[in-house]
């Protein structure tokens, strides 16, 4: 009977169509993110003594790799404003909650290390058969370096903000008036076209439909569970993995964390090998990609039935 009373004096979402809550809510979320940013950085040259009229030495101050505690706090500050954004549009238009679009960690800590353990499969796995294929050759060790904390914090924010964002509010947005599919096709479309001024995205047609495939495996769980953590801790993993067995990501060269040197030998096409795009840009992980997201599909609708 609570429950009834409960299910009755919800608020109706001020628009009601989710596509259209989603497409509203993206220039909201750049702005506020953008503003939040701005702030952040001019206290970050606040307390770092730059002059801000001095270009040279504002442009040497954020000139920094994935380990400083300068892009560490910069992160910080974008998934702030995120959250302002997300209690802008969930108490204003959609009326509900913040905690609604998946924040509960309440008995998730089995799907966080699911998700870690399930990337660094997959990662480990990719690069075991390119290596097999004669794809990339082995040039070196690097070993631990001590920068790798503020790199995995800062590739955790990141990871966390894109899945706020696009499974959070815009996958779930976008189930409120559509199939789990027509979904998770219109929020891996924008999560694609936000990545689409990376380094050689455009090389050939795989880093782009591979974009969009992995806003599929990262959404697919979220529509059964409507829970961010087990996402979060895959983006995360596949990211963080991904440069330490040394490769791009998503096109962006990374040196900070890596633990294996390796190159491509030119053996293999550049759609097979990734190219200058990493692995994300090879057909072999596009493929590994469409059938992980059948298997965890699968694997949900059997717990759902």
């Amino acid at each position: 009977m609570v429950n009834e009373l409960k299910k009755e004096n919800k608020m109706e979402p001020r628009i009601q169509n989710g596509f259209l809550r989603a497409i509203i809510f993206m220039p909201l979320w750049l702005i506020t993110m953008g503003m939040v940013v701005t702030i952040g950085s001019i206290i970050v040259m606040t307390i770092s003594g730059v002059d801000m009229a001095d270009q040279a030495a504002v442009e040497a101050l954020f000139d920094v790799s994935f380990d400083s505690p300068v892009m560490l706090t910069l992160t910080a500050f974008q998934v702030l404003g995120s959250f302002c954004a997300l209690w802008l549009a969930t108490k204003f238009i959609d009326r509900k909650p913040l905690m609604s679009i998946g924040l509960s960690v309440k008995d998730k800590a089995n799907e966080m290390l699911v998700g870690l353990g399930f990337a660094l499969a997959f990662i480990g796995g990719l690069f075991l058969l390119l290596w097999l294929l004669g794809a990339i050759t082995i040039t070196g060790y690097v070993g631990f370096k001590p920068g790798v904390f503020f790199v995995s914090m800062m590739l955790f924010l990141a990871a966390f903000d894109e899945e706020l964002i696009f499974r959070g509010y815009i996958l779930n947005s976008m189930m409120d008036s559509s199939s789990r599919w027509v979904a998770l096709a219109g929020s891996s479309a924008l999560f694609a076209l936000m990545h689409a001024g990376n380094p050689s995205v455009w090389s050939n047609w795989v880093p782009m439909t591979e974009l969009f495939a992995a806003g599929f495996i990262l959404g697919i769980s979220y529509t059964f569970t409507k829970n961010l953590w087990f996402p979060t801790f895959f983006h995360f993993g596949w990211n963080f993995f991904q440069g330490l067995f040394g490769f791009e990501i998503s096109g962006i060269n990374v040196d900070s964390w890596k633990m294996i040197s390796h190159e491509n030998t030119g053996n293999v096409p550049d759609i097979i090998s990734g190219g200058a795009f990493g692995i994300e840009g090879s057909v072999i992980t596009l493929s590994c990609t469409i059938i992980c997201t059948y298997f965890i599909y699968k694997y949900y609708n059997e717990l759902d039935k």
